[in-house]
């Protein structure tokens, strides 16, 4: 999730870097996942043992092991919330912080560009009013110049309303992955923060309440279904339609010829009709 969301913003923010070298930083952002993930796990190879008791083998910690062989003490104690403070803040805590900016970035970043596409759109409204408008006085291209300009009017609204749309889907599947991914580790969480506080009301109920632990898998399980089916923005949106804001503007308003007004008009519905 956590690199989802930064190539999303490194698509958003950069968008001609990702049509070019993009593609060949997907591995590296993965790679250095991957590798962030082993290092944070690799305390687990020392906290996790497999323990026999009473001709029963099963894997436990080695503060659990400690408390039932009655050698748990102080010093112990202190360590086992040393840890958990830090396993939760590695693999909670942070990654939620990197996903809540990261989209509210990506938010401020659509909301602004379909802000900015609106005003330009009525910019090039008015110009081409003006346009049609002129072609008025002559008798042959009366009747034309109505009609284009009843189309040009429909094709205004019917943008501005597209936007709309996208952005209340763009804030719906924001709110929906932060939380979906809150809510799945909330348990987790609850759990663990019990477990520091007080230990021995959190082992009085373990047996009973340890299966809160499992919903944290729901989280990969759920988000297949928000990126596929509540996704308001296709991929093709970001990097051929929102990405091209900067190329847009410049054709919008840059010196052309009079050869290149088709050209210029094609490119400026472009940019504001996701």
């Amino acid at each position: 999730m956590v690199c989802i969301a930064v190539y999303r913003l490194y698509a958003l923010r950069c968008p001609v870097l990702v049509n070019t070298v993009g593609r060949q930083r997907i591995p590296r952002m993965l790679l250095i996942a991957w590798v962030l993930s082993a290092l944070i796990c690799l305390p687990q190879l020392f906290v996790w043992k497999q323990v026999t008791l009473k001709s029963v083998t099963q894997c436990l910690t080695i503060w659990t092991e400690k408390l039932i062989t009655g050698t748990y003490s102080s010093s112990d104690e202190l360590t086992m919330k040393v840890y958990n403070a830090f396993h939760l803040l590695a693999i909670f805590y942070i990654p939620l912080v990197i996903l809540v900016v990261c989209y509210v970035l990506i938010l401020h970043d659509i909301y602004e560009t379909l802000n900015q596409n609106v005003e330009t759109s009525s910019v090039v409204y008015m110009a081409e009013t003006t346009r049609l408008s002129s072609v008025r006085s002559y008798r042959n291209n009366n009747k034309h110049s109505k009609g284009s300009l009843t189309s040009l009017k429909t094709r205004t609204l019917r943008g501005q309303e597209r936007l709309r749309r996208a952005k209340v889907k763009s804030l719906r599947i924001t709110l929906l992955l932060i939380l979906t991914y809150v809510i799945t580790w909330l348990p987790y969480n609850f759990l663990s923060w019990w477990l520091m506080i007080s230990t021995e009301s959190y082992r009085s109920l373990e047996d009973v309440i340890y299966f809160l632990n499992c919903l944290v898998v729901l989280n990969s399980v759920i988000n297949p279904f928000i990126y596929g089916r509540c996704t308001g923005l296709k991929r093709s949106d970001i990097a051929g339609g929102l990405g091209h804001r900067a190329l847009c503007a410049v054709e919008i308003f840059g010196p052309y010829g009079d050869g290149t007004k088709k050209k210029h008009e094609k490119c400026s519905w472009k940019c504001w009709t996701p």
